[in-house]
């Protein structure tokens, strides 16, 4: 059997709603990624404080011209029985599944520490929250080295 991960859904308009508001002014939300930066670090906090044995996250968006979620997949899927996502963002779904052959490393956790997760090259990847409104489509991920 394959494996599973645990895989938590959080919808691109809460994303935006919850962290939009600290793109800089003047910036592109299209190609900024302070507000991710926030959500990642709000999120490992709370992964750390939930850890109950080593695990890695990782990322992808999934959905359609209608909505699109950031996926986070949790490996092991056990890692985080009591997991409090009240200070992160709303969740919208969550599932068991396989994981994903294209997803992209968002961070290592275990219990009392959290890091974001490099790619094999050492650059983290992140995702722009684009625009609120004119945007069709996820708004993709970057490799900042």
């Amino acid at each position: 059997m394959e494996p599973r991960v645990r895989i938590l859904l959080f919808a691109l308009e809460e994303l935006r709603a919850h962290y939009g508001h600290l793109t800089p002014a003047g910036a592109d939300p299209r190609h900024d990624t302070s507000p991710f930066r926030a959500f990642r670090a709000a999120l490992l906090a709370a992964c750390t404080t939930a850890a109950r044995e080593p695990a890695t996250l990782s990322m992808w968006w999934e959905g359609t011209y209608n909505g699109y979620a950031l996926a986070v997949a949790a490996e092991p899927a056990e890692a985080f029985p009591d997991l409090d996502l009240g200070g992160v963002c709303a969740l919208e779904a969550e599932r068991l599944a396989p994981p994903r052959r294209d997803r992209y490393p968002l961070g290592r956790v275990e219990p009392g520490r959290a890091l974001p997760a490099p790619d094999a090259g050492g650059a983290l990847w992140e995702a722009p929250l684009g625009a609120p409104a004119g945007h069709f489509g996820a708004p993709g991920m970057r490799r900042m080295t």
